[in-house]
């Protein structure tokens, strides 16, 4: 398992820092698509004549972030050997936990081999959601087999259920906040301001049709 994935050649500690700041914006940034997703799906219970005033308008937002959210986790999930990925990122830890140095966190030097071979494990294709993943991305969302246009067989891929999903960005952004913890990084704030942004939309959009003049 864990040769399918392999270290980034960092060459100084700039590099790391950046390595470990990308990838925890990206989890984020997964999870900001998510929220939005979820909000919507809610919203329909409170908002819906509001929603339905332009209903083909949010059915394209609420496709495109589902979209953005399994984009985003099959990057963080990627086991391509040149990937930004998470599966890569433990990798590199690996690989310099026994040789710290200039390029690394010497607390690196503490971290636990058995339990990064473990998260290794979690975040590869031999964890059944993981694969689940890197199989729609792969044959749905990043490109397209030709077989399953010409077969009309799009229906066999599986399907990621909201809990999987939820599973592997919680999983992302634990990994990655117990490294940036372990290693010195600053706990970095994220808040939930797209999601807040859209519940304050719909109370203007409410606001706007109650005040406005019935014809």
């Amino acid at each position: 398992m864990a040769a399918r994935f392999r270290a980034v050649r960092i060459k100084s500690r700039d590099e790391f820092d950046w390595l470990i700041e990308h990838m925890t914006h990206e989890a984020y940034r997964a999870r900001d698509n998510w929220d939005f997703w979820g909000a919507m799906e809610k919203a329909f219970d409170d908002y819906s004549a509001e929603l339905n005033e332009t209903p083909a308008f949010w059915e394209l937002t609420r496709r495109a972030h589902k979209d953005a959210v399994v984009l985003r986790l099959g990057r963080l999930y990627d086991p391509h050997a040149t990937a930004t990925s998470l599966g890569n990122l433990l990798q590199t830890m690996k690989e310099n936990a026994s040789c710290p140095g200039a390029i690394v966190p010497a607390s690196i030097a503490d971290l636990d081999i058995a339990e990064l071979d473990s998260e290794l494990a979690a975040v590869s294709d031999d964890d059944p959601t993981v694969a689940k993943l890197l199989l729609i991305r792969n044959e749905y969302l990043a490109h397209r087999g030709t077989r399953h246009v010409t077969k009309g067989t799009f229906a066999s891929l599986p399907t990621l259920e909201r809990d999987e999903v939820s599973t592997l960005i919680t999983r992302a952004l634990d990994l990655l906040g117990k490294y940036r913890e372990r290693l010195g990084y600053r706990p970095l704030g994220w808040g939930h301001h797209e999601e807040e942004e859209f519940w304050r939309l719909l109370s203007l959009v409410r606001t706007g049709r109650t005040k406005a003049p019935v014809p």
